[in-house]
């Protein structure tokens, strides 16, 4: 195996029960990616991306069965992206199985949003070449929707496009980041503003392994779902009622029930739409004042602790609700879901503690949804809701054009109440928990 990085060397693969596997299983005992002493304990499901069919496989505890998923793809070599985390320790273990059937590469970058950019793009890419992919060649995914977006792009840009794989790591990149033909790096002025569409020839889950991800990335990973059900579905709010847990002490079954949620909707609005450039704009709903809070927050300087990609989510759902309170379109039941909903993930409007409402609204000026309807530049156009699942915009992108002073004074409020919010302790376990 090739690495980029002092990740740590893959561990020798442990024998597994193969009852305890098999328990689990609901699988087609027909499986195409060769033979086994008990039927697999991967399930099988698939959405589309337009004409484009995606393959989904789920299970749990199953590394194993997740390297021989990909050793199956006839592959000539494989390229491995992931980050400095415990997740390498993933992809250094089924870099070394499938090295086994073809040459593998693992390529490593440091954690963060800083790091999702061109110069980390430039540097795969070179190193890919050096390594003499081909078109035959396989780009995995391993870890969150950081990794999941720079191996996406890279997939899509080697020879105009080779095959993509994710193996999600944590509870945004499976139930929400994985489950799009979106690809993109940040820039300096905001994020996700470069890149193109290339959907994943396959998506492989391993419920164990995204189980064991900290509390507070739970909680992140489980803000997308609510947005889902918020803005698209709010018939799945009673289910949502039932699992969320503000100490996010999931199990494995929680997160895959959690995660068949987020591919219902998904899946729907991808068939019709499978750029996100019409209905599938809906699923940008809180993201408009969440990039710009979780960009605030990770500027060098700013005081704050970094607030992760889903609380930024949470909390921008919360600014929209309060700009559709405000311009009369949304009732206060449905604003009160909203704060409920969020209170029960445990997202703490403490986490904005050190941001000002200077820095969140310049961030704000550079939102990728930009361009999609006609707006001045005392406007922000922005994905708001008349009622829980029915969007306020009539255009075909479902945009709000929103007076800038409306969504200032509603960031105002957010900011004041996360400094008075009695969020010490809370705060402090949000931002290490």
């Amino acid at each position: 195996m090739v690495m980029d990085s002092q990740l740590p060397p893959p561990a020798p693969a442990d024998p597994r029960d193969p009852q305890a596997d098999s328990r689990d299983s609901q699988a087609d005992p027909h499986d195409p990616h060769g033979p086994h002493d008990s039927p697999p304990p991967l399930t099988e499901r698939h959405f589309s991306l337009g004409d484009r069919r995606v393959r989904v496989l789920l299970g749990h505890d199953c590394l194993d069965d997740v390297a021989q998923a990909l050793t199956g793809l006839d592959a000539d070599r494989f390229v491995f992206v992931t980050d400095d985390t415990v997740q390498g320790v993933v992809a250094s273990k089924l870099a070394g199985v499938v090295e086994q059937t073809a040459p593998a590469l693992l390529l490593s970058h440091p954690p963060g949003e800083a790091h999702k950019n061109l110069a980390t793009l430039s540097r795969f890419i070179d190193l890919s070449l050096d390594f003499k992919v081909t078109r035959r060649s396989v780009v995995v995914a391993v870890g969150g929707g950081i990794p999941g977006n720079i191996a996406g792009l890279l997939a899509g840009l080697l020879f105009r496009g080779i095959r993509l794989v994710h193996v999600p790591t944590t509870v945004i990149a499976a139930c929400d980041s994985v489950i799009s033909a979106k690809q993109a790096v940040n820039t300096a002025h905001a994020k996700n503003t470069v890149g193109l569409y290339h959907p994943p020839e396959l998506i492989v889950v391993d419920f164990g392994v995204v189980a064991m991800g900290s509390p507070r990335d739970m909680r992140s990973g489980t803000c997308e779902t609510v947005k889902n059900a918020l803005a698209i579905d709010p018939g799945q709010i009673p289910t949502l009622r039932r699992l969320l847990r503000p100490r996010a002490d999931y199990t494995a079954s929680d997160l895959e029930e959690i995660f068949e949620l987020s591919l219902a909707v998904k899946s729907r609005l991808l068939l019709e739409d499978p750029h996100e450039k019409y209905s599938g704009v809906l699923l940008e709903y809180g993201h408009t004042v969440g990039h710009a809070l979780e960009l605030a927050s990770a500027a060098p300087g700013s005081g704050a602790v970094p607030v992760k990609h889903g609380e930024a989510v949470a909390l921008g759902m919360a600014v929209a609700a309060d700009v559709a309170h405000r311009l009369g379109a949304l009732g206060a039941d449905a604003v009160a879901t909203h704060e409920e909903l969020i209170e029960r993930v445990g997202v703490c409007r403490c986490l904005t503690a050190g941001l000002d409402t200077e820095t969140v609204m310049h961030h704000i000026g550079f939102d990728n949804k930009r361009g999609y309807e006609a707006h001045t530049s005392s406007d922000v156009p922005m994905v708001l809701l008349g009622a829980l699942g029915v969007p306020l915009g009539l255009g075909q992108h479902y945009l709000t054009p929103v007076p800038r002073r409306a969504v200032r004074a509603a960031v105002d409020e957010l900011l004041r109440r996360g400094r008075e919010c009695d969020g010490g302790h809370d705060r402090g376990h949000d931002a290490h928990g």
